[in-house]
């Protein structure tokens, strides 16, 4: 699955389980799930973001979207065991993807964005392990250096 058409699977997925939920999203939060710094998908997107910063709480609204997707996936696999694999592939579609709504994937299933998850930790032990490394040099340094 190409990422736009993985994007838009997940945007259509929360809207339509908000329609289910009757849970309101206004045309601001709509557009919000298109939202990414690296390449604007919507021609408007840089004033939507100027008004959802102003307007909007990010918190609650993410952790309002990352529900909807749960929701969503939950009632998917219910009716229809099969849609999991389209799950599969957006998700994997936008793994090294750099989108807002890959947050609130994070939140809603544990993964997500390159910036989330699995990476951080990853690159939290690889500075951890650098610095250990940079530490033992200076000290082995020292203890050379004293001997000779």
């Amino acid at each position: 699955m190409e990422p736009t058409a993985a994007k838009q699977f997940l945007i259509s997925r929360v809207i339509e389980e908000a329609g289910v939920e009757q849970v309101s999203l206004s045309e601001v939060e709509k557009k919000m799930l298109y939202f990414t710094e690296v390449h604007p998908s919507l021609p408007d997107i840089y004033e939507v973001n100027t008004e959802f910063e102003r307007d909007y709480d990010s918190d609650e609204y993410e952790a309002k979207i990352a529900g909807l997707l749960k929701n969503a996936r939950d009632r998917d696999r219910q009716s229809s065991p099969s849609r999991e694999q389209d799950w599969k592939d957006a998700l994997d579609a936008l793994k090294h993807e750099d989108h807002y709504i890959l947050v609130m994937v994070g939140q809603a299933f544990g993964f997500g964005s390159a910036s989330s998850g699995g990476h951080r930790v990853r690159d939290f032990l690889i500075y951890i392990a650098v610095g250990i490394g940079i530490v033992l040099l200076l000290v082995f340094a020292s203890l050379w250096r004293a001997h000779h």
